[in-house]
């Protein structure tokens, strides 16, 4: 785990240590063995997140009960737990939406003058004529690249 990032709320939730104990183990087993025993500390783990998940309050001090202002303050929280690699590509999406908002505003300016156009040239919304929208071709391209 990377320094900058913060520890998870579900990790919180295991509060059994004697499993960070057999975690740790699990290079100095043998080959056998090692399959067997990370089945046994992942089966752990999640009985006690389960365990855990009946009590409210102790949930919601674990940091499961955020009520963010905006889908903004979601990703900014999100990007905490996240490596590098996706924190970046999730800044770079933003950028790109709020270069697009930008046209979208621009051309909504120069089409303030025809109200009827100025909907039907929004560039996040699909025209009639069955073209995707700027916005989701944007879209498939990221996705095209996260594939690569």
């Amino acid at each position: 785990m990377k320094s900058n990032m913060r520890i998870h709320p579900l990790d919180k939730l295991i509060s059994d240590d004697s499993l960070f104990f057999l975690e740790a183990m699990v290079p100095f087993v043998e080959f056998p063995y090692k399959k067997p025993l990370v089945l046994f500390i992942k089966y752990r783990e999640l009985m006690c997140i389960l365990e855990s998940l009946n009590n409210r309050d102790y949930i919601s001090s674990c940091g499961f009960d955020c009520h963010p202002n905006s889908t903004e303050d979601i990703f900014i929280q999100m990007c905490d737990f996240l490596p590098g690699d996706m924190v970046s590509s999730i800044k770079q999406m933003k950028q790109m939406m709020s270069m697009m908002e930008m046209m979208n505003a621009a051309q909504d300016n120069s089409h303030s003058s025809s109200p009827t156009n100025s909907t039907s040239n929004n560039i996040f919304s699909n025209n009639n004529s069955g073209k995707d929208s700027l916005f989701e071709s944007v879209l498939s391209i990221l996705n095209n690249e996260e594939r690569e």
